[in-house]
């Protein structure tokens, strides 16, 4: 074998260990049973941890990519990167009276959808790997173990947050914080921002 034909498979295999670690997370999860009640939620951190950062990173699809965060403000099936399960976003309106939110529904082969919890979410958003689902303020819902962390408590960042994106390796997301909803500017309301580390 050639040094060429050699640096040619180290190449060839790089992507194809990628694709089976994604393979094997996908398999994982569409192994679970389906789901009938929604997921206990935690007031711990369980094994995520955050980290305040003094200015925000730059987000250009190297180290950082940007995340691909759903607004919810219609009833509809969100885009997911993974076919294990389904969410619907319903009951849409002003519930609390800043802007517009929905109850998001989760579903797993053909069991009934189920509330992931009782509140209303702005935003939705899932990894690339279909592990983790967040939610407003910031929840993140563990579908493997099918739990729910209540973040914004354990970890002390209240809303508004946003996360703005996620790390190449996918276990870190950077999210952004602030006071108010919208038309923050020019009332001296400072953004925040974290890094969220995944387990």
């Amino acid at each position: 074998m050639t040094r060429r034909s050699r640096s040619l498979t180290r190449l060839q295999l790089v992507p194809l260990v990628a694709l089976a670690a994604i393979w094997v997370e996908t398999t994982s999860l569409a192994q679970m049973p389906d789901v009938t009640k929604p997921p206990p939620i935690l007031k711990s951190a369980g094994q995520f941890s955050a980290a305040r950062l003094s200015r925000p990173p730059v987000i250009d699809g190297r180290e950082w990519i940007a995340a691909k965060v759903q607004p919810t403000s219609d009833p509809d099936r969100v885009p997911l990167p993974t076919k294990v399960f389904s969410l619907t976003l319903t009951d849409c309106g002003d519930h609390d009276g800043d802007f517009q939110r929905c109850q998001l529904l989760f579903r797993r082969g053909r069991a009934t959808p189920v509330r992931i919890h009782d509140g209303f979410t702005g935003w939705v958003f899932v990894t690339p790997d279909g592990r983790y689902i967040f939610t407003e303020p910031l929840y993140v819902l563990d579908v493997r173990q099918w739990k729910q962390y209540a973040l914004f408590e354990a970890l002390q960042i209240p809303n508004y947050t946003n996360i703005e994106a996620i790390s190449r390796d996918g276990k870190r997301l950077f999210i952004s914080r602030r006071d108010c909803a919208m038309d923050c500017i020019g009332i001296g309301v400072e953004d925040e921002y974290f890094e969220l580390i995944l387990p």
